[in-house]
C-alpha cells in the first residue's frame, strides 16, 4: 500500500493568548477542543498519536499514545512533526497526517483530498489550503522526511514549516467552502478568548434543536 497514514495531533503550543496551559483541553460543546479534534480525525483514520509536551497524564483520557518533542523541545510544530515521523517509521507507517489541536472544524475529507493530491502530484509534502491561504500544520508528510528534517533543525535557527518545506517538493489540496451554518473557514483556529467564543457559538449552531410536543 502506497499510503499507510498515522494521524498526528499537534498539541504542543504554549497558549499564551489564552493565559497559558493546554488550550486544547478547554471546553467545547460537551467535551474539550481536543476531544472534538480527535473525534473528527478518528472518523478519517484509525491510528492517532498526540504530540504534547505537558504532563502525559493530562491526555490519558484520550486513549491515544502521547509523544513529546524530545531533544527538540521548544522548536515549534516542526519538532512535533519530526517526532511523529520517527514514530510512524518505527511502526510501519509511510506517512503522517498532521492536524492542529486548536482547529476543531477541519474538513471531514481532509485525509482523502491530501492523499489524492499526493497521488496525482507525487510531491513530498501536501499542504491544505483554503481561500488561497496555506495551513502549514495541516499536511501529509512522508515518514522518511525525518532525517532531512532533523538535519535541517541542526543546521538552521529557523523554525518555520514554510521555510523548511521550500527545500522540498510541495503541492496543495484546496478546501474553499466556508461552513454553511457558521460561515467559518474550515481551518478556523482558536488562539484568543474571542475566537474561543466564536468556536463555541459555531458549535451550538451545529447542534440539533430540541423540539417540544
Amino acid at each position: 500500500m502506497k499510503h499507510k497514514v498515522l494521524g498526528l495531533i499537534l498539541a504542543g503550543g504554549h497558549s499564551r493568548r489564552l493565559g497559558g496551559g493546554d488550550k486544547a483541553l478547554r471546553p467545547l460543546g460537551d467535551a474539550s477542543i481536543l476531544h472534538q479534534v480527535c473525534t473528527r480525525l478518528q472518523a478519517q483514520l484509525a491510528d492517532i498519536i498526540i504530540s504534547a509536551n505537558s504532563e502525559p497524564a493530562f491526555f490519558s483520557r484520550f486513549a491515544f499514545p502521547v509523544i513529546d518533542d524530545g531533544a527538540w523541545h521548544g522548536s515549534g510544530p516542526l519538532a512535533g512533526i519530526l517526532a511523529g515521523c520517527r514514530h510512524a517509521a518505527q511502526h510501519g507507517y509511510s506517512h503522517i497526517l498532521s492536524v492542529a489541536a486548536d482547529t476543531p472544524f477541519f474538513p471531514e475529507d481532509l485525509l482523502q483530498k491530501l492523499v489524492q493530491k499526493q497521488t496525482d502530484s507525487n510531491a513530498e509534502i501536501i499542504f491544505a489550503r483554503s481561500g488561497n491561504e496555506i495551513h502549514p500544520t495541516f499536511a501529509l508528510w512522508p515518514a522518511a522526511i525525518a532525517n532531512p528534517l532533523e538535519s535541517w533543525l541542526q543546521q538552521s535557527k529557523r523554525r518555520s514549516i514554510r521555510i523548511f518545506a521550500a527545500g522540498h517538493s510541495c503541492a496543495y489540496a484546496d478546501f474553499d467552502m466556508p461552513d454553511a451554518i457558521s460561515g467559518l473557514d474550515p481551518f478556523f483556529n482558536i488562539n484568543t478568548y474571542q475566537e474561543l467564543a466564536q468556536a463555541r457559538s459555531a458549535w451550538q449552531l451545529h447542534q440539533p434543536a430540541d423540539f417540544e410536543e
